[in-house]
């Protein structure tokens, strides 16, 4: 998913728990009463508010085994094989929200569930602000409890390990402003949406609110749907279009299969007046995926919304993400566009569903983003929402991937760049990564931002060569399934096996502890045992909750003098590291970390050198700055000398070599990507050093 996630708030929140209160004491003092009922079904009897429900009674209750990394215990009671959904939602498509009824929508759901225990006589599903009409098991009814979270079925027979029985539960959706959203025409119009429309969107465990389920996302299973629409509306789901049966003159079913198992909370249906538009990415050896776009048909190619040209790249980030993660795991792909939505994109297995403003075309990182989830949360789930990160932060760092492939080294950083950016408006004040609490999963500074940056460490702590086959491996040995993040852990350790951090640290300091290193740097210049040595001093000086005193980790120096480079790596295992280094030329800056391959802040202390640094003596950059990509950079010299240029990255790699003389030269900028780049003049012993942005045309 894209875009922060409200958690959950419910209103008058004070006054329920006062009432709770009360309640409790007056029902604390009958004994028996109690005495007689388990803990879990005395709360579920006292309260009757969903919200109120939630707080009492958290969903993931911390339960941590004695393991080196966390872990959590999953419940194995049952296992979904199957959910075979059918909706009315022709009413809800036409009533205006003020006109509907407590029943929003009528649905019936078959779902078969195995037994992963002996003597199973019961089971219980997820089932929240629905009303269970009957439930019915093998043409016969069964009985049945409802309470605000759940609904518990007797089974006719009990079942042993391995069985399985088929459940077919008729009920009505009573809300329709969360999980599970409809708009009339006349409400679409409020926000400025041409069409009627409807759609779900269930993470991190809202499924339970449209359909009732194993709300796990571990519990994986294969689901179809059968919705009945008013006539010229499409409906969109998971996997293949199966069929469209008109149903009278007014309306029609129309029905969708997927053939691989998925988690309650990427099963989606979406319906509206959409056009379909077809794409197509073609591999190398000629097999194709599929993709179908949905969406309004002024949409196409409108002057604001275009999908022709929001979409245009798809088939390029399918090629980007198959040669760093592999084969796209699933037969098709798609998009469905919704309004009004209050998310930016959701990665619903093989169809996610994009917030139409995205058609305006200049966000091809949310699309990126959401495509490379169906290898991090789709192939592989996450199987707690501890473990949240996992899918996020892939996806997010996917976004950096693409564009390395479409721009470059440069690109790639650009985008990490801008996520550091984001999370260090809050960095050490942010919770760890792992285990954060569900009010806030959709965190963005950690579960996006800084979880991001940790694919990125874990790339740079092995390189390229090791670290992808090492992912590759991870997705394959996962697929299909869920993981959990120790699971990752171990299998680093043996897919890369020598890091430059161990990963037991790695992990530990960058998941399960908070925040990150600030290092201030001190460069000096000694004579021991050279002219040219420099004394680096490196402390961390972070000081935050829960956030560690040392980071340990290799620090990249780059040594710049006046062309030339010195790149030399020390490693940092205690709060304060002092290293004398022969350098063997006198250096103008040192830089800290110049390529990011850490998630830190830096204090720097400039070298002190012995030239005359005089900033605008002898020449000055000219004309409007920034410079506009294909400009050219004008730099003018005072006096008869010919001086010496260089420009460099922020990096410290040197892009240009040349000579400037008095007057007025053009530097050309045309093959410089947008960004931020050091020009250095140098004429005898002055120097002129400026920083430079280019940007894009």
């Amino acid at each position: 998913m894209t875009d922060q996630f409200v958690g959950l708030k419910g209103q008058g929140m004070i006054a329920r728990a006062m009432l709770s209160t009360v309640l409790l004491v007056g029902a604390l003092c009958t004994q028996s009463m109690v005495a007689q009922e388990n803990k879990s079904t005395f709360v579920d009897w006292l309260i009757t508010d969903d919200v109120m429900q939630e707080t009492m009674q958290p969903r993931h209750p911390m339960r941590l085994m004695a393991e080196s990394f966390p872990q959590r215990a999953i419940d194995t009671t049952i296992d979904a094989i199957s959910y075979d959904a059918e909706f009315d939602w022709y009413s809800a498509l036409l009533t205006p929200k003020v006109l509907r009824p407590e029943r929003k929508a009528n649905a019936r759901m078959k779902a078969v569930v195995a037994s992963r225990v002996d003597n199973l006589t019961q089971i219980e599903f997820d089932a929240v602000s629905l009303i269970i009409d009957s439930i019915t098991s093998g043409g016969a009814p069964i009985q049945f409890t409802k309470n605000v979270r759940s609904v518990t079925m007797v089974l006719p027979t009990p079942l042993q390990r391995g069985e399985n029985v088929e459940l077919i539960i008729h009920y009505a959706i009573t809300r329709d402003d969360r999980a599970i959203f409809f708009y009339s025409k006349s409400d679409a119009a409020l926000d400025n949406s041409p069409y009627a429309s409807a759609y779900t969107i269930s993470e991190p465990e809202d499924s339970r609110r449209w359909y009732p389920c194993n709300d796990q996302p571990d519990d994986k299973a294969l689901f179809s749907v059968r919705v009945r629409v008013p006539k010229g509306f499409t409906a969109v789901s998971n996997g293949v279009r199966i069929d469209s049966i008109g149903d009278g003159d007014s309306a029609s079913y129309q029905s969708w299969r997927h053939n691989v198992p998925m988690p309650p909370y990427l099963f989606a249906v979406s319906a509206s007046e959409y056009i379909m538009y077809p794409q197509v990415y073609t591999r190398p050896d000629s097999s194709t995926v599929p993709i179908s776009n949905y969406h309004f048909d002024i949409d196409q190619n409108g002057t604001f919304y275009n999908a022709t040209r929001a979409l245009a790249n798809i088939p390029l980030m399918f090629e980007a993400f198959e040669e760093r993660f592999g084969v796209y795991p699933f037969e098709t792909y798609g998009h469905v566009t919704v309004s009004p939505f209050q998310y930016g994109g959701m990665e619903h297995q093989t169809m996610s569903t994009i917030n139409r403003r995205w058609l305006a075309g200049d966000v091809e990182g949310g699309y990126a983003h959401e495509l490379a989830h169906h290898w991090f949360g789709d192939l592989v789930t996450c199987a707690t929402w501890a473990d949240i990160w996992l899918n996020e932060g892939g996806a997010s760092w996917g976004e950096a991937v693409y564009e390395e492939h479409r721009t470059g080294a440069a690109g790639y950083m650009q985008v990490l760049w801008a996520k550091r950016a984001r999370y260090m408006q809050t960095g050490l004040n942010e919770p760890p990564v792992y285990n954060i609490p569900i009010g806030i999963l959709f965190n963005e500074a950690t579960t996006y931002n800084k979880s991001s940056w940790v694919y990125h460490m874990m790339r740079r702590n092995v390189g390229d060569d090791v670290f992808f086959p090492a992912i590759r491996s991870y997705l394959d040995k996962f697929k299909v399934g869920s993981a959990q993040t120790y699971q990752l852990l171990a299998h680093l350790k043996e897919a890369a096996p020598n890091p430059r951090v161990s990963w037991d640290t790695f992990f530990d300091q960058w998941l399960v502890k908070a925040g990150h290193p600030v290092f201030e740097v001190i460069v000096s210049t000694t004579t021991n045992p050279t002219p040219f040595t420099y004394r680096v001093t490196v402390a961390q000086t972070q000081s935050h909750e829960n956030v560690p005193d040392v980071f340990i980790t290799p620090l990249h120096l780059r040594f710049v003098g006046f062309g030339e480079v010195l790149d030399t790596t020390i490693m940092i295992d205690t709060r304060t590291v002092t290293r004398d280094i022969v350098v063997g030329f006198d250096v103008d800056e040192v830089l800290i970390d110049p390529k990011n391959d850490i998630l830190c802040e830096k204090e720097e202390t400039p070298v002190g050198v012995d030239d005359i640094v005089e900033q605008g003596s002898f020449c000055q950059i000219l004309g409007l700055h920034p410079i506009a990509q294909g400009a050219p950079l004008r730099i003018f010299i005072t006096d008869g000398d010919t001086a010496s240029l260089l420009i460099r990255t922020i990096s410290g790699e040197n892009i240009v070599a040349s000579t400037v003389s008095s007057g007025v030269s053009l530097i050309p900028t045309s093959t410089l990507v947008p960004g931020a780049y050091a020009v250095s003049i140098r004429s005898g012993a002055r120097l002129y050093n400026q920083t430079v942005i280019i940007t894009a045309q």
